[in-house]
């Protein structure tokens, strides 16, 4: 309250004055909204990461497949209590184990395929001659004769493609699951890597992982999977693989490290499993049939058996390819 006294021409200013509690509460309230802005520290962020349903409140986990992929990444990492990098290592190796009945199954019908292909490539080309000649009853003909070959050696065309059918949804899935939890990020991965790239939340600072993951999967195309190729498609296919593998690095490195190192173990176990699928002793515990390896020949008897530069057989892929397009030109002409 203020009061002047203009009778002694004195003016009296009284301080306005508050109860002691009100300011005891007031310094509390002040405490506490201390305690509420003070930023986390890094226990804080492992508490929360340990408790299951963080993902779905952060809008991560729903009914989709990616959803799913991320409930299940939350629930290893909680469970097990390892890093990010050690939880992206576990969920990757569960992957490829469960996958690998249906790799073997797939290997399996890859055996059989090999083992007929001498006959049916034959009746695929008379099939394919009379298609063009317009020869419907050899069509017919050929056709059940083909199909014949694969029941009678119990192949199925299904079997070959369900490995890629069942494996390519999984991988788009874990792919958007990682790069939607990197955005946030999630609690801990910015924190959760390894070595050089701490922060898997970020694309690789040093750019060592873009070429890891490029290099494995040419590694793994090279001598991991079966490259007794025969056929001009064949080599270009594997000529087009080679060259997406390089290109790709210019697109991988703005990646957060957390897909990459995903990928990186991916190739590494395929690489492991298809080295160990072309042991004939490993083969034979899953019930595969032996691979009998190529006679080598001496390369003093013939010098055109050597070992081909990947230049000469890119340029020798491009001449066939060539001849072969003139050819079905001019088949058409005709």
């Amino acid at each position: 309250s203020i009061t002047t006294q203009y009778d002694t021409d004195e003016v009296e200013v009284l301080s306005p004055t508050l109860p002691q509690e009100v300011i005891t509460e007031d310094t509390d309230s002040a405490a506490n909204f201390t305690n509420i802005v003070e930023p986390a520290t890094s226990d804080g962020i492992m508490e929360t990461a340990l408790k299951i349903g963080d993902f779905k409140a952060m809008g991560l986990v729903n009914f989709t497949p990616v959803g799913l992929v991320e409930e299940f990444f939350e629930i290893l990492h909680i469970t097990t209590g390892l890093p990010w990098w050690g939880t992206i290592t576990l969920a990757t190796i569960i992957l490829r184990l469960a996958l690998f009945p249906l790799i073997i199954k797939s290997q399996l019908n890859i055996a059989k395929l090999t083992k007929i292909q001498p006959k049916s490539q034959k009746i695929m080309d008379q099939i394919t001659k009379a298609r063009e000649e317009g020869d419907q009853q050899t069509l017919m003909i050929k056709s059940v004769e083909l199909k014949q070959l694969f029941l009678d050696n119990d192949l199925n065309m299904f079997s070959s493609s369900l490995l890629p059918l069942v494996q390519m949804p999984i991988f788009i899935s874990f792919f958007i699951a990682l790069r939607k939890m990197a955005e946030l990020p999630v609690p801990g991965l910015e924190h959760g890597g390894i070595l050089w790239f701490k922060d898997l939340s970020v694309p690789d600072p040093q750019i060592i992982l873009p070429f890891l993951v490029s290099g494995g999967f040419i590694a793994m195309l090279e001598f991991g999977v079966d490259t007794n190729l025969k056929n001009t498609q064949a080599v270009g296919l594997k000529w087009f693989f080679r060259i997406i593998s390089v290109t790709s690095i210019f697109f991988t490195m703005q990646l957060p490290s957390a897909i990459l190192y995903h990928f990186f173990c991916t190739n590494l176990i395929s690489f492991t499993q298809s080295l160990l699928l072309k042991n004939n002793k490993v083969r034979s515990c899953f019930g595969l049939p032996a691979i009998v390896r190529p006679t080598i020949v001496s390369p003093n008897i013939n010098e055109s058996v050597k070992k081909k530069s990947l230049m000469k057989q890119w340029k020798e892929w491009n001449t066939a390819a060539s001849a072969d397009n003139n050819k079905h030109k001019n088949k058409k002409r005709k």
